[in-house]
């Protein structure tokens, strides 16, 4: 009996960039996007240059600027 080999795959990361929660009075990104954007960020470099309190603040301000340009 013929068995085809099966791949297994990693899942990709989506390239959606996160909506904002709703918490509060105003739009904030919960830890986990802002965390999910830093790790682009971090991979964007092809993972060189450790920096993670940067790529932080460079998360949150591009998903603040997200949410002030709609």
């Amino acid at each position: 009996m013929f068995k085809p080999k099966v791949q297994n795959s990693q899942k990709s990361i989506p390239s959606k960039q996160p909506e904002p929660s709703q918490k509060g009075s105003g739009s904030t990104f919960s830890e986990d996007q802002i965390r999910f954007r830093a790790y682009q960020i971090y991979e964007s470099r092809d993972r060189t240059s450790n920096n993670p309190d940067e790529d932080w603040s460079q998360a949150e301000t591009e998903l603040m600027e997200l949410v002030g340009a709609k």
